[in-house]
């Protein structure tokens, strides 16, 4: 499953929300990934979310393959604020 969506959270995260973000998305059994640009980390890596330097208006994708991809996008989407 594949879904863009454009961060709306109102500030760059940084390392706890990315800890959060990692934590939630560990929960998981699918595989997920964030791509922005020609970049693509694992969600459930702190230091990859960390690398990726999000923050408000930015575009990615999001990628998850396995039994719970659906749930796994939308959560990741709410946590980014999508």
């Amino acid at each position: 499953m594949e879904l863009t969506v454009r961060v709306t959270t109102s500030k760059l995260i940084l390392s706890r929300e990315a800890a959060m973000i990692a934590q939630q998305m560990g929960e998981f059994e699918s595989s997920v990934l964030i791509r922005k640009g020609d970049r693509t980390v694992n969600a459930k890596s702190l230091i990859g979310l960390i690398s990726l330097e999000l923050c408000e208006g930015q575009a990615l994708t999001i990628l998850a393959s396995g039994p719970d991809e659906e749930q796994a996008v939308c959560k990741l989407s709410q946590l980014l604020g999508a």
